[in-house]
């Protein structure tokens, strides 16, 4: 069973507008609530702050049974996750609420979404055809309302019998065993301008260089994540053309820390390495294609021949074997992603698909 999440815009009129509006604000009071007296009790567990939180979180916020339990699950998610990086999360700002299923409906029939708030229950026009929602997320994004709904389907496995190898890079921002490469040039560029952008803003710290800066924010990462859509639909395309059946790519955990050197720039590069993103979009595309994605240990794929299989050596886009020649380095690697990874040190491949 494959979970996805699917973005809808609300249309939403004055009175659940107004009632979105006041629950949000009501429900991100009660998590400063809960994670005030999370830090007082020195306690994350959900269990305890329940019983310390729940009643109080009632009484002063005036939000339903369910509400309440979601405020302080996401505390304890937030404090969970930030546990070890930070002391606590930040302010929760009025934003978003969380809800399950017990809150939370959606009316094929009717096609309405049903929604509790500090108000009782609003019905809100929503169209989703063919699908049974289990839990959701409202978001305000400039004063308008959007939803977060997480849906289950069913995926099979595919009938293909083929292997596609995806080589991710900064140079060129995949390749593939199949013969595709997408260049990341203007990639690259594109985000080298907006950061000299960002830096003579900064650099002059007035009220009208703020206000640009402002209006400007999130533009860079807006334009690469509607990149990494549709470089990973053109992917899956891919894979379904040449009848695979399997996607490999690299685990690429902690690469991060593993290649830091003292290159400003190319830590720099590093840093705004968005694979993770594309590979988690390859990854739910591919699903719902019912093709599977495994990830291969990335030891020394680069390094190794993919037709003798023995090590050689790479310089720059260029991959020198002394028994098969010179080969284009991410095309090489790629193919021996398809293989499995490194016959000098076998990859584990473990399925996620």
């Amino acid at each position: 069973m494959e979970t996805r999440t699917i973005c809808c815009k609300l249309s939403t009129m004055q009175p659940s507008y107004e009632a979105l509006q006041e629950t949000s604000f009501a429900f991100s009071e009660a998590c400063n609530f809960v994670l005030k007296t999370a830090i007082e009790a020195k306690t994350y567990n959900a269990i305890k702050l329940h019983q310390i939180c729940y009643a109080k979180v009632r009484d002063l916020f005036g939000l339903s049974a369910n509400l309440s339990i979601r405020a302080i699950r996401r505390v304890v998610a937030c404090m969970t996750k930030l546990k070890g990086k930070r002391k606590c999360p930040k302010v929760f700002k009025p934003k978003s609420i969380d809800y399950d299923a017990r809150i939370f409906s959606y009316r094929e029939q009717e096609e309405t979404v049903s929604l509790t708030t500090t108000k009782g229950r609003i019905r809100i026009p929503l169209t989703l055809k063919g699908q049974n929602p289990t839990s959701a997320t409202v978001i305000n994004k400039s004063s308008v309302w959007y939803i977060h709904v997480v849906v289950e389907f069913e995926s099979t496995r595919c009938e293909g019998n083929g292997v596609m190898g995806i080589d991710f890079g900064i140079t060129n921002i995949v390749t593939t065993s199949t013969g595709s490469k997408i260049e990341g040039k203007s990639r690259q560029e594109f985000k080298a301008k907006k950061a000299r952008v960002r830096a003579s803003l900064q650099s002059r710290g007035k009220k009208g260089p703020r206000k640009v800066l402002k209006k400007i924010s999130g533009n860079e990462r807006r334009r690469i994540k509607h990149e990494n859509h549709v470089i990973s639909k053109q992917l899956v395309e891919e894979a379904k053309r040449h009848n695979c059946g399997v996607i490999r790519m690299e685990l690429l955990k902690d690469i991060r820390s593993k290649t830091k050197t003292w290159n400003k720039h190319r830590n720099c590069m590093m840093a705004g390495w968005s694979f993770y993103q594309l590979q988690k979009f390859v990854s739910y595309k591919a699903s719902a294609a019912s093709i599977a994605i495994e990830y291969v240990n990335p030891a020394y794929t680069t390094q190794t021949c993919h037709r003798c299989l023995k090590l050689g050596s790479r310089d720059g886009e260029c991959f020198n074997c002394l028994t098969c020649g010179e080969q284009h380095a991410d095309v090489n690697a790629s193919h021996m992603i398809a293989l499995g990874g490194a016959a000098c040190k076998p990859a584990r491949i473990s399925s996620l698909g």
